[in-house]
């Protein structure tokens, strides 16, 4: 599996990007999650079902189910835990391409998409296939999760027109 990261900065517009990149590719065996802002709501799609759950709870004093939170934001804990099985079964169904978005703070103290992504990135059963892990980061967290997630070899892009479908071009370490 190649490892390709997509990275700009924080309010760019990636999801969308990403959106717009999957939809134009629907002949593709495309499988993962997005996170796209549903009127004012960070919501939780499944790439391959279109189904679209919550992630992101506005009133946490009026929730009692666990959440995880970074910053002002705080997260549904069981919206995370389907997420990463959405992300496993995606892999293990045999997708061609996974897709996380995003790999971020919550990911590097081990919350949020942080198994799911350890395990994806941890595969060496897929090298030398044809299969593709796409995972979106913004800009100034990129050394950190490449860091932590110990991802050597990948692909590093800022625009999704860099990349094709067939496969990505050969390893990056980022630079």
């Amino acid at each position: 599996m190649s490892i390709i990261i997509f990275s700009r900065p924080i309010h760019s517009g990636k999801t969308s990007e990403l959106q717009h990149w999957c939809d134009k590719h629907v002949s593709a065996k495309i499988g993962g999650v997005l996170m796209p802002d549903i009127d004012g709501t960070r919501k939780i799609f499944d790439i391959r079902t279109k189904e679209i759950f919550d992630i992101e709870c506005k009133y946490p004093a009026n929730t009692r189910e666990p959440l995880q939170s970074v910053g002002q934001y705080h997260f549904f804990s069981k919206g995370f835990e389907k997420a990463n099985t959405v992300l496993l079964e995606a892999s293990a169904s045999g997708c061609d391409w996974v897709i996380i978005d995003e790999a971020g703070k919550l990911e590097l103290q081990r919350n949020g998409l942080y198994e799911a992504i350890k395990a994806l990135t941890e595969r060496l059963v897929y090298q030398g296939t044809d299969k593709h892990l796409l995972i979106v980061v913004r800009d100034s967290l990129y050394e950190a999760i490449v860091s932590f997630f110990n991802i050597a070899d990948h692909q590093l892009v800022h625009q999704l027109n860099e990349i094709t479908l067939s496969a990505a071009a050969g390893p990056d370490s980022g630079n």
